[in-house]
């Protein structure tokens, strides 16, 4: 799914708004998924305010960029469609999309402390999205602590538990695609570090496979650290370099020559591997691996870019560097 795909999936949401249906779920700290019973008038205030959200923070955006989770570089702003394994506890979100009879919250034997996330499903048997809210401790206020609210010419004091509900959103899925609105929210939670370091580790190997690493142990010490794994698992997916078998020899001599690398890869003593010895090398070698050096041929100026389109749909083929 690119930007356009996405904001044709969001239009019919914004053409039929008023003739929508809403339902609003509660994910539960034991990860178990209930309904809320929400008055009407609530419920279509926060279909309202979600919908709004949505043409705000995506369809109302010129620059829009949405890529695979598998192969992020890191840009905060972007949207990410989640494309490697899921997470045990986002797949239970899966029920709310195949089950119309979940189980109702009892908010007579339930506090409201319990919930930790919200799921908010809009839509018809047309068109549909499903939001996913984590609910801080901050937005759930319970009975411990003391609240007025203003009541005509005087304040009133709250005795029960309330939540504030915000239009922001970390999670939505829509026609089949899981998309990361928010990933600085969502990298550390649901396990997703464990997921990433495994999708990481096959890039390690494949990095391995080259013998072009001398101390090739370092890369491994690399992968508890989240920007690291996520890094590998862009390699693991969609190093241009590993696509395109570049031969070592090749590597090692643009490495030597290109302004942003020479003498910042040192090399063992017969100049045919990498020794990765600083953490500026390997970032360096990182960036390589991706393909980031580039040389305009209009300027012959050199660029470091992450973002990359290709002028073809394909790959140089080995040999035609």
């Amino acid at each position: 799914m690119n930007a356009e795909e996405l904001k044709v999936a969001l239009q019919p949401l914004y053409d039929n708004a008023n003739e929508l249906g809403v339902s609003i779920y509660a994910v539960l700290k034991d990860s178990t998924i209930k309904k809320l019973d929400i008055e009407d008038e609530a419920s279509q205030n926060l279909k309202s305010l979600f919908i709004d959200s949505l043409k705000e923070r995506i369809t109302d955006r010129e620059e829009l960029t949405v890529l695979n989770f598998s192969t992020s570089d890191e840009r905060l702003d972007a949207i990410y469609v989640y494309d490697i394994e899921l997470p045990e506890e986002l797949k239970s979100i899966e029920s709310v999309t195949t089950s119309d009879n979940l189980p109702k919250l009892n908010l007579a034997n339930s506090e409201l402390l319990q919930i930790k996330a919200l799921l908010i499903e809009i839509g018809n048997n047309a068109s549909q999205v499903l939001l996913y809210k984590t609910m801080a401790p901050v937005n759930i206020f319970g009975r411990a602590s003391f609240f007025l609210k203003k009541s005509q010419h005087r304040l009133e004091q709250i005795k029960d538990e309330f939540i504030r509900i915000s239009a922001g959103f970390q999670l939505m899925r829509i026609n089949g695609e899981l998309l990361v609105i928010d990933l600085g929210a969502i990298e550390k939670s649901f396990g997703f570090h464990e997921i990433i370091k495994c999708e990481a580790a096959k890039g390690i190997k494949s990095i391995e496979s080259m013998h072009l690493i001398e101390n090739p142990d370092v890369l491994h010490e690399l992968l508890d650290d989240i920007k690291y794994a996520r890094r590998f698992t862009k390699v693991a997916q969609a190093s241009p370099v590993l696509e395109a078998k570049v031969p070592n020899e090749i590597i090692i001599k643009f490495c030597k020559n290109f302004p942003s690398l020479a003498g910042k890869i040192r090399f063992n003593s017969s100049e045919d591997k990498i020794i990765l010895d600083t953490k500026v090398s390997k970032d360096l070698f990182i960036k390589l691996l991706m393909d980031n050096y580039l040389t305009s041929d209009l300027t012959k100026i050199n660029y470091e870019s992450v973002a990359k389109d290709y002028a073809n749909n394909k790959l140089p083929l080995e040999g035609n560097q």
